[in-house]
C-alpha cells in the first residue's frame, strides 16, 4: 500500500525516471551517460541492506568484504509481465542471449555470488568489471542503483585494497548525473566517513549528495547517542550537507533467517522511529525507506532536467555515429541482380580510382598517399632508368678500350677485307657483344621492369582493399586475379624489350651528328691536322703516330659518337613500351579479366556473413531504440523549457527544430510520404545517350517543397556499363531519410541537403531491369538550418 501510495504522489517524477530506465540499456552500451545512484559506504556499512530494502532484491551477505564488484541493478515496470523475473549478465546491454542468465527474483542473490566467484577472484578480489542485474516487474518504482565495493583497509585478501575501493567509488561518483548516497552506520563518526570526503571531493556544492544513515535500531538501544544532533546538523562542528542526512532501519541477520516480510520491516521502521524517545525528535520527513526513496527519485529527477541537454547532445552524436557505421557495413546482396549491381559498381570504383592514378589526376592531402600515386612514381622510374643507362655506356676513347679493340682487331678481324679497313666487322661485334649480349641494357630494363610492377601491384592492392575491404572474399580474389593480371602486362612489357634489345645489333648509324662526328675525325686523320682543345686532336694524334692502329682508333671514336645515339633511343623506346604495357593499358586489362574471370563466381564472393548480418541488425535496433528516446526527450525538453527571450544557442535551436518534428506534426499518411514517377513514357520513343537525364515534375512531400529526382536512363558519364543513374535533388537546409526503388531495387539514405542539393547513385538498377517507376518515400524531414 505504502509503494502504491508513493506511486500515485509521485507519478510525473517517476514517469520521467522510467524514460530513462527505458533506455539504460543500449545507453550504458553506447558509452552514453544517464544519470543513476551511487550507493557507497565503507565495509559493513549497511550498503547491501539498503539495497535489499529499497528494491526488494536480497542481495549476498558476508562476515568481510561481501561486494566485490560493482554491481549496477535496474528496475523495470512492464503491464505484460505476470510473474517478476531478472536477468543477470556481464553485458551492459543484455544483446547476447547466451551471457544472459534469466532467473527468478529469488535467484538474484545465488546469480550474483557466481559471478563474483567467477571474476572477482585471486590478485582481483576486488573487481572493477561491473556485473549488471535486470529486474522486471508488473509494476512498481523505474530506477538504476549502483552498489559499490565498501572502502575498507582490511588487506587480508588484497594488498592494496583501499587504494582499489576508493578508486571505484571516485570512478562512479565523478559524473555529474549520478546521486551519491553516502551510507554511513548511525553509531560511527559522520565526520570521519571517508565516502563524505569523496563526496564532496567532486559534489562540492552538495547538490547530488544524500546521507543515508543505518542500523537506527543500534542508536535507539544505545546508553548514549548523538544520532539526533548528526542528523539534523544542528551543531557547528555536525557535518553538513545540502541534501542533508535520511534515516533507515534494514532487517538484520535474524530478520532474513526469519524471512521477514516488506511489509514487516515497514511496520518495524516505524517501531524504532515512533518508539524511541531519542529518535523520536528526528521529523518524520527524516526517516523511513519510502520517504527516501521519494527523496532520491527526487533529487534524481533535478539531475535529469539539469543533465538534459548533456544527454541529448550525447544521444543526438551517438544517433549520428551509429548511422554512419550502419552506411559503412557492407551491403549482404542475396539476388543475382543485387550481387551483379555490386559487383559492378565496386569495379567500377576501383578502376575509376585508378584511372585517375594512371592519368596523374588523383590529388589527396594525406602525405601517405603520395606513396600510392601510380603516374609520378613511374616518371621518377623512368627518369632513373634513363640516366642509369647512359653512365653505364663504356668510355671508348680511354686506351684499355682502344687496346681492347685494336687486339679484335689483330684476332678476329684480318683476312675478310682490305687491311686498314676491317674495323667495321669490329664495330659490329662490339656493339653485339656489350649491348645485345652482356648485361648492359638489359639489367637495367629489367630492373625498372620489377619496379614498376611491383609499385603498380602495391597500388591496384591498395585500391582495391579501400574499395572492397567489407567484403573479404571479394577482395582475396580481386587482389589474386590482379596479380595474375599484372604479372601477365610485366611479361609482355619483357618479351618487347627483349626483343627490342636484340634490334640494338641492327646497326644503322644514319644519326647526322654521328656522320658529321665521323667524317670529321677520317678527314682530320687523312690531312694530319687537328684542332686544339677539340675531342678528336688527342685520338687523331695517336692514330697519326701509330697508322697501323688506324682501324682501332677509327673503330673506338665511332662506338663513343653512336652510341649515346642508340642507347637514348633504346631507352626511350623501351620506356615507352613499358609504360604502355604495365601502365596505360593497366585499367582496361585488369577490368576485362576481373570480369572475365569472376562474373561467373558471384555467390562465392559474396557469401552471407553472418556476423555482419548481426552486426547490422544490432546497429539497426540501438538506432530505433535511440531514435524513440531521443523523441520522448524532446518531449520533456520541450515541457521544462522555459519561456527565453533573446537569441537562442544552435543546440537550442536544434532541440526546437526537432521537437517541432516530434510533437508538433501529426504523423504523416502515405500519400504525404510517398511519389510516384512513371518515367516509362519518357523513354519508349527515344534512344538516349550516356551522360543525357531526365527529370520528374517538381513535388513536395513531408512539407518539403520543390523535391525532384533526375534519372539517367543509359547512367551518367561514371556509371557502370548497363546502369541507369539516379539522383534526388531537395532544396537546402533540410535533412531527409528516404527510401527509393525502381522495381525490386531499393535503396535508404540519409542526407543532409546543407550544402550540397543532390544525392545518389551511379549505378542504381540496370537498365535491362524492365521496371519503369520510380518510387520515393520521405520517411524523415528535419530542417537543419532553424532560424533563431
Amino acid at each position: 500500500m505504502a509503494e502504491q501510495a508513493l506511486q500515485d504522489t509521485m507519478a510525473p517524477v517517476l514517469n520521467k525516471l522510467a524514460l530513462i530506465e527505458r533506455a539504460r540499456d543500449v545507453c550504458q552500451a553506447e558509452e552514453i551517460p544517464l544519470p543513476g545512484v551511487v550507493v557507497v559506504g565503507e565495509q559493513s556499512s549497511g550498503k547491501s541492506s539498503l539495497l535489499e530494502s529499497i528494491s526488494g532484491i536480497q542481495f549476498p551477505r558476508a562476515q568481510n568484504t561481501c561486494t566485490r564488484m560493482p554491481c549496477v541493478l535496474t528496475l523495470l515496470a512492464d503491464d505484460t509481465v505476470t510473474e517478476p523475473f531478472a536477468e543477470v549478465s556481464m553485458d551492459s546491454s543484455f544483446a547476447n542471449i547466451a551471457n544472459v542468465r534469466k532467473c527468478t527474483v529469488a535467484q538474484v542473490e545465488g546469480e550474483i555470488k557466481q559471478l563474483t566467484e567467477k571474476y572477482a577472484t585471486g590478485a582481483d578480489f576486488i573487481s572493477s568489471q561491473a556485473l549488471y542485474v535486470r529486474v522486471v516487474r508488473h509494476k512498481g518504482s523505474q530506477l538504476s542503483l549502483i552498489d559499490l565495493p565498501g572502502v575498507t583497509h582490511n588487506a587480508d585478501q588484497m594488498r592494496n585494497i583501499h587504494e582499489v575501493t576508493a578508486g571505484l567509488v571516485e570512478k562512479y561518483i565523478e559524473p555529474e548525473e549520478n546521486v551519491i548516497l553516502c551510507v554511513i552506520p548511525a553509531m560511527s563518526d559522520f565526520g570521519n566517513a571517508e565516502v563524505v570526503k569523496l563526496a564532496r571531493k567532486y559534489d562540492p556544492e552538495g547538490l547530488r549528495t544524500l546521507g543515508v544513515v543505518t542500523k537506527c535500531d543500534d542508536a535507539a538501544n544505545a546508553e548514549v547517542s548523538d544520532i539526533v544532533e548528526k542528523v539534523l546538523m544542528s551543531r557547528a562542528t555536525d557535518v553538513q550537507l545540502q541534501l542533508g542526512f535520511h534515516c533507515v532501519v534494514n532487517r538484520s541477520q535474524k530478520n532474513i533467517d526469519e524471512n521477514m516480510s516488506s511489509e514487516d520491516l515497514r511496520a518495524k521502521e516505524r517501531r524504532v522511529f515512533t518508539g524511541s524517545d531519542r529518535l523520536k525528535r528526528i521529523p518524520e520527513k527524516n526517516w523511513g525507506t519510502h520517504r527516501l526513496m521519494e527523496k532520491v527519485a527526487k533529487i534524481q529527477e533535478a539531475r535529469v532536467d539539469e543533465c538534459l541537454p548533456k544527454i541529448k547532445d550525447a544521444v543526438r552524436q551517438k544517433l549520428t555515429d551509429l548511422k554512419k557505421a550502419l552506411g559503412q557495413l557492407p551491403d549482404q546482396p542475396t539476388t543475382d541482380d543485387e550481387q551483379s549491381e555490386l559487383f559492378n559498381e565496386i569495379l567500377a570504383n576501383i578502376l575509376g580510382d585508378l584511372t585517375r592514378r594512371i592519368r596523374a589526376e588523383f590529388v589527396s592531402e594525406e602525405d601517405a598517399d603520395k606513396e600510392f600515386t601510380i603516374a609520378p612514381r613511374v616518371s621518377l622510374m623512368i627518369k632513373a632508368f634513363l640516366e642509369d643507362l647512359q653512365s653505364k655506356n663504356p668510355k671508348w676513347l680511354e686506351k684499355d678500350m682502344i687496346d681492347k679493340a685494336y687486339g679484335m682487331v689483330n684476332d678476329f678481324g684480318q683476312g675478310h677485307t682490305v687491311e686498314n679497313l676491317s674495323g667495321h666487322q669490329v664495330f659490329m661485334t662490339l656493339i653485339k657483344l656489350k649491348y645485345v649480349t652482356q648485361p648492359l641494357l638489359k639489367e637495367p630494363v629489367n630492373c625498372l621492369i620489377v619496379d614498376v610492377g611491383e609499385h603498380v601491384q602495391k597500388v591496384v592492392q591498395h585500391v582495391t582493399q579501400a574499395h572492397a575491404e567489407n567484403h573479404g572474399s571479394l577482395c582475396n580474389h580481386l587482389e589474386a586475379t590482379a596479380e595474375k593480371c599484372v604479372e601477365q602486362l610485366t611479361t609482355k612489357a619483357r618479351s618487347f624489350c627483349g626483343h627490342l634489345i636484340e634490334a640494338q645489333g641492327v646497326i644503322t648509324p644514319i644519326d647526322e651528328e654521328f656522320q658529321k662526328k665521323l667524317k670529321v675525325f677520317r678527314k682530320q686523320v687523312s690531312d694530319g691536322t687537328t684542332s686544339p682543345g677539340n675531342e678528336l686532336s688527342a685520338l687523331v694524334a695517336e692514330a697519326q703516330k701509330d697508322p697501323v692502329k688506324l682501324p682501332a682508333y677509327e673503330t673506338c671514336f665511332s662506338l663513343h659518337a653512336y652510341t649515346p645515339i642508340m642507347i637514348k633511343a633504346f631507352g626511350e623506346n623501351a620506356a615507352k613500351a613499358i609504360k604502355m604495357f604495365m601502365v596505360d593499358q593497366l585499367a582496361d586489362e585488369l577490368g576485362k579479366t576481373w570480369r572475365r574471370e569472376l562474373r561467373s563466381k558471384l555467390p562465392e564472393l559474396f557469401p552471407k556473413d553472418d556476423t555482419m548480418v548481426r552486426r547490422q541488425e544490432d546497429l539497426k535496433k540501438k538506432i530505433e531504440a535511440l531514435s524513440d528516446f531521443k523523441g520522448e526527450l524532446l518531449k520533456l525538453r520541450t515541457a521544462a523549457l522555459p519561456v527565453q527571450k533573446g537569441k537562442r544557442t544552435t543546440s537550442e535551436r536544434v532541440d526546437a527544430t526537432e521537437a517541432a518534428q516530434f510533437l508538433c506534426q501529426p504523423a504523416a499518411t502515405a500519400a504525404e510520404k510517398e511519389f510516384r514517377w512513371d518515367f516509362g513514357k519518357h523513354i519508349a520513343d527515344k534512344k538516349f545517350m550516356k551522360g543525357e537525364p531526365i527529370c520528374s515534375e517538381k513535388f513536395t512531400r513531408m512539407n518539403v517543397p520543390d523535391l525532384q529526382v533526375q534519372l539517367y536512363p543509359r547512367g551518367e558519364t561514371k556509371a557502370s556499363e548497363g546502369f541507369m543513374s539516379l539522383y534526388f535533388q531537395a532544396p537546402k537546409g533540410w535533412k531527409l531519410r528516404t527510401k527509393i526503388a525502381i522495381g525490386n531495387i531499393e535503396k535508404d539514405s540519409t542526407d543532409e541537403y546543407a550544402y550540397k542539393t543532390s544525392w545518389g547513385w551511379s549505378n542504381f538498377a540496370r537498365v535491362d531491369g524492365g521496371a519503369t517507376e520510380v518510387v520515393v518515400e520521405v520517411l524523415e524531414a528535419i530542417p537543419i538550418n532553424a532560424g533563431a
